[in-house]
């Protein structure tokens, strides 16, 4: 296992996962966000090869409406 922090919270994740694979691991099903892995955007066609090691830092952004 390593640890990881998403949106600002530590969490626990297997060994040599994926953007792609995080995301099911960490339940979010909303298909509608961003994800940047330690300040940089991840572009969707690139979470599969993606890969997230230890003590990385990822924000998952949902988009917000109003104004």
């Amino acid at each position: 296992m390593i640890e990881i922090i998403v949106n600002g919270e530590k969490q626990k994740v297997k060994e040599d996962i994926n953007v792609s694979e995080m995301i099911e691991v960490l339940e979010y099903k909303d298909k509608s966000f961003a994800v940047a892995l330690n300040g940089t955007f991840v572009a969707l066609k690139n979470y599969n090869e993606t890969k997230i090691n230890d003590a990385d830092k990822i924000e998952i952004l949902a988009p917000m409406v109003g104004g």
